[in-house]
This record gives C-alpha cells, structure tokens and sequence, in this order.
C-alpha cells in the first residue's frame, strides 16, 4: 500500500463504511417505522446511536481483508468490470433499451442510461471477485464496496476502450451484435411517462448485423452510426427502464433538468 493510502484511508474501505450505514439505517427504519417522518439528519443521529458499535466491529473485521486483497483487486478489477459488462448486455434484451434507430426486432441503434449500466454491472462483479481465492474470505458487503470503487474509477474507460476498439456485444440471446457507439453526456431524453425532456447521461450502442465481421467493416459501420444517425436522431426518444427492474425515482436522479 502507497503512502498517500496510508495517509487517508482507503477508498474501498470507505464504501464499505458507507454501506454499513446504509444497512443499518433500514434496519433502524424496519424496526422503528413510525419514524420515517423524521428529517434526514435526525434519524441518522438515531441510527449511529443505535448501531455504532456493530457498524464499527463489522468495519473492522473487514477492513484488514480488503487491504491485503487490494493490490491484486487493482490488478483485475478492468478485466472484471469488462467480464461484468459483457454479461448483463448478453442478459438483457433489446425491449429493455431505447429504440434510437431502426425498430424491433432488429434496431440499429440502442441507448440505456450510462448510469443505469454502471449499476448493474458493479451488482455483477462481486459474484465474479466470490470465484477468486483472493477475496473468498470478504463479507458481500466488501465485496459490494469493490464493486463500486472499481465501477466509478474504471467503468467509463472500459467503454471507452470498447468504442475505441469496436469490440462486439451479444444483446439478449439472440445473434443481435452491438458496438458502443457514444457516450453522450447531458443527453436531452424523455424518461418513462414525463411528458417534458431531461438531461441524463447515455450509453449509445450500433447495430453491426449489416458488417462483415472484420474489423475494416466494424469501422465503417461506427463512421456510418457518426454520419448518419448522430446527427439525425429522433426528436422523441424514450427510455422507459421497462425489464431492467428499476424504480421510476431512481431512474429519475441519474437526470437533471433542462
């Protein structure tokens, strides 16, 4: 561990306690639901009174696990994320995602939130960390607060590098193959039922059903998504978040308005 780790902490370790937090503020709201009309700060006052010294022993036993597992996390966790990313996208299907160009059941071009895929990709890694013999011995909550560093520091370069080296996608069960074509920051969308636009971040994905498969093709296809649909994209455009199972307020604060 470097010495600027040492001098503040480590980031993960703080997820962790964060987590902590969290869980123990449901369960104070469990056992306690006439409280849930006390202001935010008041009932947090409630819960570290409740719960600090559970928070701080399960902090501690932990902490020492994620700092000897640290240095080879930070040697896996792109791989992980990538691994993490190709399996939600193979397990999803194209009825979850905007329609941006073409239509059902071959569109070729797709959008789902940025913030949305980062989600649920980080849900996936600590499955993929559990098979490791490295973190076998870290709590769920560990490794969720893994996840989560991982997915903030390094989920925008794995798409990045995705773009940049037109890898393919599978989409659903099918043989729908996507590239990552855009991330488009502050995207004017239309989110479930609001009738007015808001700003949200997007991840937009083209279609390469009509390529050859090499890399040459996989090229022009993405110069084909720049001059053609970028710059012609539906003034109406949608996302529901219908199949993704996620609820309408948390879809609603990945955005801003315009």
């Amino acid at each position: 561990m470097g010495t600027l780790s040492m001098l503040f902490g480590n980031p993960a370790v703080k997820k962790l306690e964060q987590r902590l937090w969290e869980r123990a503020r449901k369960r104070y709201l469990g056992e306690h639901p006439s409280e849930r009309t006390d202001n935010e700060r008041t009932m947090m006052r409630k819960v570290r009174d409740a719960y600090r010294d559970v928070v701080a022993a399960a902090l501690q036993e932990e902490e020492q696990k994620i700092r000897e597992a640290w240095a080879e996390f930070k040697k896996v966790m792109t791989e992980e994320l990538k691994a993490a990313l190709t399996t939600v996208l193979r397990m999803s299907s194209l009825e979850w995602y905007s329609i941006e160009a073409g239509q059902l059941p071959a569109p070729k071009v797709i959008a789902v939130p940025y913030q949305l895929l980062k989600r649920i990709t980080a849900e996936l890694v600590p499955q993929l960390l559990r098979k490791k013999i490295d973190f076998e011995c870290l709590d769920d909550a560990a490794l969720e607060a893994l996840a989560s560093y991982a997915a903030d520091e390094r989920f925008l370069h794995v798409l990045d590098e995705a773009r940049h080296n037109h890898e393919l996608f599978n989409i659903g069960n099918g043989e729908a193959r996507f590239a990552v074509a855009q991330v488009i920051r502050r995207d004017p969308y239309f989110l479930g039922e609001d009738r007015h636009h808001s700003l949200i971040d997007m991840v937009l994905l083209s279609s390469t059903e009509n390529t050859n498969g090499d890399a040459a093709s996989q090229r022009a296809a993405f110069h084909h998504w720049r001059e053609e649909y970028l710059k012609n994209r539906r003034d109406d455009r949608r996302f529901t978040g219908d199949g993704w199972e996620i609820e309408s307020e948390e879809l609603e604060s990945w955005a801003t308005q315009p």
